[in-house]
């Protein structure tokens, strides 16, 4: 093996800044220990970066204007413990003595605190602030229908027959070029010339309009792309032609589905009627135990739902488990609740999501967050302390069972990524089970990477090497129905472990076989072993 070229010292201090820690930038570069960075560091006379101090003057001024540590940690990028020390420290312990128009007006609290100038004893829940904000109202009652003005409206391949529509109707202009998104997500390639005509089509009035935003064959799920570019905000509405807009609620946005003639609508005059819905309240509590993951959490609590306990509803999602995951990991969950048939998926704006929100937008936003006695139709709380892997048995998402009820049968394909599981840590989480092991042989494995730059990041992680190694296929970014057309057909009686959205038979090519819905970690250990495998025993 060559040896790696010892960056300089100006490379050294870029890293630096761009990575902060040792160990981030161990993990850049690849093959190289924290210890070995730090090692390089001392002898070319740099120091050890060190995370902002904030001076007594900062902190005074944030205590004096919010009065609350939560609200002041977040102007700061903190968390509500560690605003707490620094004003210990400067030996701040009085309440502020007088109140301030932040304090009056604007509360950027925990999960049950309102934001904006609403009172927070409003009975509002998130998606009912978010649809009178953009309904230009007081407040949204449960019921009510609401004229709205979205943020964002998303269509896919349908959008040809939308553009015909809207052509046919007399309309010449779009309302807003810059709040249009259109993906070719779910078909990548024209497989006839119909199909290339439609995408001719799309692409014309791309360009008529000067729409920005359109997601073409490398961009991946679209869903995804727009997470990452920071097109969508806490607080803000997207409405969309897919069955997973939902996903958006990761980050505190509402995002819902509409037909394609609203579509039209939309495009033409800015606003579309909306229906406010019930609101589930589901809380999530405990620490996810070793070889579980979110997508874990979410199959048991849809197994928990009978019936149709969430269909046509809004669910907020809280509790301490949910608070300590990452915006990748609560895409994971709102994206498979859309499965349950939710109308809108939410979960809570806080520091993560700021944190995750630096460097992606300069866009101002303002989260909504549920008041403190928002009344929900229903209230439903877990604790995951014991929680142990979990599937989605066929042919529906909400079959589920433990793993280990289900250990030992025969799998033929294994499928990673895409939209619900397609992300980076989904992705490394596959490649620390399976790097420098070979595939069985009996298993044909897929790995999708949710969007071209998480495709690009594996690259210089060098999961991609490890994948094909090992015996997998890497295809390009994009959604499950693109890959069922080319590369991922079920025949008769084949059994496929899945980490996708949807289990529904025939979903895959014949409608005889097996798809079992799963984290990333049991659909890696399980190709490697050949059969259904428990992960709990394998994974760090």
């Amino acid at each position: 093996m060559p040896r790696r070229k010892i960056p300089t010292k100006a490379e050294l201090i870029q890293l630096q800044k761009l990575y902060k820690t040792d160990e981030r930038i161990a993990e850049r570069l690849g093959n190289v220990t924290p210890q070995l960075v730090a090692y390089w560091r001392r002898k070319k006379n740099i120091s050890k970066h060190s995370f902002p101090k904030f001076s007594e003057s900062e902190i005074r001024d944030l205590w004096e204007r919010y009065g609350d540590d939560y609200r002041s940690g977040l102007e700061l990028g903190i968390s509500k413990a560690a605003f707490y020390n620094w004003r210990r420290k400067y030996n701040f312990k009085e309440k502020p003595s007088f109140l301030k128009l932040e304090q009056l007006e604007l509360d950027l609290g925990g999960p049950h605190k309102s934001v904006g100038k609403r009172h927070q004893y409003g009975r509002q829940t998130i998606v009912q602030k978010i649809l009178s904000e953009r309904a230009g109202l007081e407040r949204a009652e449960v019921g009510q229908t609401m004229e709205v003005e979205p943020d964002l409206v998303i269509s896919h391949d349908d959008s040809s027959g939308i553009i015909e529509e809207f052509h046919n109707r007399g309309h010449s202009h779009v309302w807003n070029p810059n709040r249009i998104i259109i993906s070719h997500e779910h078909c990548l390639n024209a497989k006839s010339e119909r199909k290339s005509t439609a995408f001719k089509a799309i692409r014309d009035f791309i360009r008529k309009q000067n729409i920005k935003n359109y997601y073409d064959i490398l961009d991946g799920v679209c869903h995804q792309a727009i997470i990452e570019r920071g097109l969508i905000l806490p607080g803000q509405l997207a409405i969309g032609t897919g069955n997973h807009n939902a996903s958006q609620g990761c980050i505190g946005a509402c995002a819902t589905n509409i037909e394609t003639s609203e579509v039209i609508e939309v495009w033409t005059n800015g606003r579309t009627s909306l229906r406010v819905p019930e609101s589930v309240g589901i809380i999530v509590n405990g620490k996810m135990p070793r070889g579980v993951y979110a997508r874990d959490v979410i199959l048991f609590i849809a197994g928990k739902l009978t019936g149709k306990a969430v269909d046509a509803k809004a669910i907020e999602f809280y509790g301490t488990a949910v608070s300590h995951m990452s915006i990748s990991e609560r895409f994971t969950l709102t994206d498979a609740a859309a499965e349950l048939g939710a109308r809108a998926v939410i979960c809570p704006f806080d520091s993560t999501t700021r944190r995750y929100l630096m460097g992606r937008t300069k866009m101002p936003f303002r989260p909504a967050l549920a008041d403190r006695d928002a009344v929900y139709s229903e209230t439903y709380e877990f604790n995951i302390d014991q929680l142990i892997p979990q599937a989605a048995c066929p042919h529906m998402p909400d079959n589920i069972k433990p793993v280990a009820e289900i250990v030992g049968q025969h799998i033929d394909q294994v499928v990673i990524g895409m939209g619900t599981n397609g992300r980076l840590d989904d992705l490394k989480i596959v490649a620390d089970v399976i790097k420098g092991k070979k595939i069985d042989p009996d298993v044909r494995m897929l790995i999708v990477p949710g969007s071209q730059e998480v495709y690009l990041e594996a690259l210089k992680k060098g999961l991609i090497r490890a994948f094909l190694e090992s015996g997998a296929l890497v295809i390009n970014s994009g959604c499950a129905s693109f890959m069922w057309a080319h590369d991922g057909i079920l025949a008769a009686g084949e059994r496929c472990l899945s980490t996708t959205s949807s289990n529904l038979q025939g979903s895959m090519g014949s409608p005889e076989a097996e798809i079992y819905l799963v984290s990333p970690a049991t659909a890696a250990i399980s190709a490697l072993k050949g059969v259904i495998t428990d992960p709990s025993g394998f994974v760090k």
